[in-house]
């Protein structure tokens, strides 16, 4: 009867198929070649099938009873296709062979045309088999289903967990900002309880001034809910139930479940971080404070005044504190010494090895005072004797120090200068001619053999030294080019031909530097002196900085320089005030740090006060005339002014540089005596 079984008709197993011993096809039915198309008479199965059950090898089954084959069920898979097949694998001894009788494994009749097949390529069978497979499906389904259930009440308790024990508040809500849970965190930061909370709109936990903002911000993050920067943390006011506001940073993330879209967010109180920032910062603002003023008295001289000469000087760090350093000593009514230098690096440490080359300098001019018995000591002398003393220790220390040492002699109209590896220098002689203050020696600090020896050029009424740092022609744009040398002569020449003061001049300097730079804040050290040379008529000058502080100053300046009855002088100090206060208010913020320029000028019986500024242009025709009835604001400052002096002139000698010169006539004794 088995050999019978085996030898029935492909029609009855229209799926089988035979293996030999090597396990080769060698046979199949005629609807197997619709499931499996690459199928021919001697491939290796294994090429085309795969055995899903059971779990012993297929070779077994020569050793196996016919009843343990009866019993056996078998499932293969097509490797084309996935598609299963389950049935029984017998020993046929007659043909020494395994036969296999089953057919495909599915479960849903809707599966059959993706595969090629219909009903009709089926056999009538038995289907108690199927029965039990459904039966063993269904209870390993539930299996499953216990399984995953157990394991969502974990992740729900984790879950619960978590949200209850987070130090930062949690909050969800719906796509229209109804909340939805309400963490005890958020409780606490926010005074509201969840019960309170429920379905309340969640802006209210925002400042006032961020509700509307919010409201917007939800409209449209439904289409936003899944970009890249969606969940990115921002810092917003958060609002407390006593509306008490506060600074807080907010994550926010997005869930959609079917056609909803839910939101957490994730909110930290960060008030105690921004009072550590803010502490800091105002420590670090204190610190740079006091290391600027203490580099102002240690590192920056006082221009000195000395008949004959306008000097100005001005520096700006690149980070507070800077190793840029220059100083003026006097050596009698005819003689002037200009020392400036930049120490390698920046901050507190190039700051102090600046102040130490100035206490050296110091050092060795009273060492030769003494040797030379009063006898000022030439240039070579001094920066030698400096060099000999610090260069071992900047060695030790790993810098060095470019600088200029210039001596301004009156008397014998020169220039003695050294330039150890600074920028140079530049003198602008009076008929146009541009002298180069260079020079070939190293740094000091880099080569205690170097001898550095002074270089003499003339220097005549109306010539002008310009000494600056590398933080000017080596200053950089956006696209790292050097703004050079040239740019620097054309404005400076430009300016001088103007008769422009030399505080303005570098004023113009730095306007310059910033436009090439693109920014105010200055990508190195800036630093620049201005020295200009007038002939016998050389106004007296000074420069007041541009706050409302300076007017005593000016006013005590301009008594002790006048020489008026005192009718005349209130008038003249009443004028000036005026004048000087509409600089200071109408001052650009980028200026604001900048001094103005006063200069007094005398001939005969005319006295001249030039007032010169940076910043827009004054139009005095654009001034109305006051209203005394008090019915219109304005034009009273102009009509003072022009009733306190003989003249008002405005001009601009420059661009952007203003001159307002009120003039005076002294009035004679007769005239006083009348008035």
């Amino acid at each position: 009867m088995q050999a019978e079984h085996l030898r029935l008709p492909a029609s009855v197993f229209p799926f089988h198929f035979r293996l030999d011993r090597t396990l080769k096809f060698v046979a199949f039915g005629p609807a197997l070649t619709r499931v499996i198309p690459n199928l021919a008479i001697g491939l290796q199965w294994q090429t085309l099938i795969s055995q899903v059950r059971p779990s012993t090898a297929i070779e077994n089954i020569w050793s196996s009873t016919p009843v343990m084959q009866a019993r056996t069920l078998y499932v293969f898979r097509v490797l084309s296709n996935q598609l299963l097949l389950r049935g029984q694998v017998l020993c046929d001894e007659t043909s020494d062979s395994l036969l296999f009788l089953g057919s495909p494994w599915l479960n849903d009749p809707a599966q059959l045309p993706a595969y090629g097949l219909s009903l009709n390529d089926f056999a009538v069978h038995d289907a108690s088999t199927d029965l039990l497979q459904v039966i063993q499906d269904l209870k390993n389904s539930l299996q499953e289903s216990r399984e995953i259930a157990n394991l969502f009440q974990k992740q729900r308790a984790l879950l619960h967990n978590i949200l209850n024990t987070a130090p930062d508040a949690i909050i969800t809500s719906d796509a229209k900002g109804c909340v939805e849970s309400f963490n005890p965190a958020a409780q606490a930061m926010f005074g509201w309880s969840e019960p309170e909370m429920l379905g309340k709109d969640v802006a209210i936990l925002t400042a006032s001034e961020y509700t509307s903002s919010h409201h917007e911000y939800l409209a449209t993050a439904s289409a936003r809910a899944f970009s890249p920067h969606f969940n990115r943390r921002r810092e917003v006011i958060a609002r407390r139930r006593d509306n008490e506001e506060f600074p807080a940073e907010i994550s926010l993330s997005s869930l959609q479940i079917g056609d909803e879209i839910h939101f957490t967010a994730i909110v930290r109180d960060i008030s105690e971080r921004k009072a550590q920032q803010m502490a800091l910062t105002e420590s670090r603002e204190r610190e740079l404070q006091l290391g600027h003023d203490i580099q102002q008295s240690l590192l920056f001289g006082t221009p000195r005044s000395l008949r004959g000469l306008e000097i100005s000087a001005f520096t700006q760090p690149s980070q507070g504190i800077d190793g840029d350093f220059f100083d003026f000593f006097t050596l009698g009514e005819q003689c002037l010494d200009v020392f400036t230098g930049d120490v390698m690096g920046k901050g507190v440490v190039a700051a102090m090895i600046g102040a130490a080359l100035k206490s050296q300098y110091n050092r060795s001019m009273a060492e030769l005072l003494g040797a030379n018995h009063g006898q000022a000591p030439d240039t070579d002398q001094i920066i030698n004797s400096v060099h000999t003393r610090v260069t071992p220790k900047l060695q030790r220390l790993e810098s060095f120090v470019t600088l200029i040492f210039a001596r301004i002699d009156l008397l014998n109209n020169r220039i003695s200068y050294i330039n150890a590896g600074h920028p140079e220098g530049l003198i602008f002689t009076a008929n146009g001619a541009i002298i180069s203050l260079s020079g070939d020696f190293l740094p000091m600090g880099v080569d205690h053999r170097e001898q550095y020896k002074s270089i003499d050029t003339p220097f005549l009424s109306g010539d002008f030294l310009l000494l600056f740092s590398d933080g000017v022609s080596e200053a950089r744009n956006e696209h790292l080019e050097l703004l050079g040398i040239e740019p620097v002569i054309d404005l400076v020449r430009r300016l001088i031909s103007a008769a422009i003061p030399p505080a303005i001049i570098l004023q113009k300097l730095r306007q310059l530097v910033d436009l090439h730079e693109s920014s105010h804040r200055r990508s190195d050290d800036f630093t620049a002196i201005g020295i200009f040379r007038h002939n016998d008529n050389a106004p007296t000058s000074r420069e007041f900085m541009r706050t409302m502080s300076v007017l005593t100053p000016l006013r005590q300046w301009l008594r002790n320089q006048i020489s008026l009855d005192e009718t005349q002088l209130a008038a003249i100090e009443l004028a000036a005030v005026e004048v000087a206060t509409n600089i200071i208010r109408h001052v650009a913020i980028t200026l604001a740090d900048t001094p103005f320029v006063v200069h007094l000028s005398e001939l005969n019986e005319l006295l001249w006060i030039d007032f010169y500024y940076v910043g827009d242009a004054f139009d005095s025709t654009q001034v109305p005339m006051p209203d005394f009835s008090g019915g219109r604001e304005g034009g009273f400052g102009m009509y003072i002014i022009r009733h306190c002096v003989d003249d008002v002139q405005y001009s601009t000698p420059a661009s952007d540089v203003n001159r307002i010169r009120l003039q005076i006539r002294r009035q004679t004794q007769a005239e006083t005596a009348i008035n």
